[in-house]
């Protein structure tokens, strides 16, 4: 078991087959196979601390997904002081592909902490959640670039 996956390269999966309808089953590729091999291989390599880091990254970001990347981006982690799940768990607050989702994200975090729940619509569409993070809240949180897209971490 590896990573959550059961690992079985040469078990067909199996779709959905109506009453009188033929069995269709499908392999998968054999490059499809290697890789999940080498990813199998790669993770049971990492020390138990590792592992456990690279699953809590795996189950809260989205675009991490080769071992390369993990390395990578755990090496950035380290150089942030972030070397366990636990710290990873405390301190990543969101991933996101550009800066109108970081501006969604704080508004939404604005909301959650109830700061946006007197404030009518008329007036909560005309903020500017650009200049929020800009000026208050980047202070609080950094933002990791890596592949193209940003990963944001409470500073606290």
């Amino acid at each position: 078991m590896c990573h959550g996956l059961d690992l079985q390269p040469t078990m067909p999966y199996i779709t959905h087959v109506p009453k009188g309808e033929t069995l269709m089953t499908t392999s998968l590729s054999p490059e499809f196979t290697k890789a999940r091999e080498d990813f199998a291989a790669w993770y049971d390599a990492k020390d138990e601390d590792t592992q456990e880091l690279i699953d809590t990254i795996s189950d809260r970001t989205y675009y991490i997904t080769d071992e390369e990347e993990y390395d990578e981006f755990i090496s950035e982690l380290d150089a942030e002081g972030i070397t366990t799940a636990s710290e990873f768990e405390d301190r990543f607050e969101t991933e996101v592909e550009n800066d109108g989702e970081l501006y969604d994200w704080v508004e939404s975090m604005m909301d959650d902490c109830g700061y946006l729940s007197d404030v009518p619509d008329f007036i909560k569409n005309h903020i500017d959640f650009k200049s929020v993070w800009e000026c208050e809240m980047r202070h609080d949180y950094y933002i990791i670039e890596f592949v193209s897209k940003s990963y944001v971490f409470n500073r606290n």
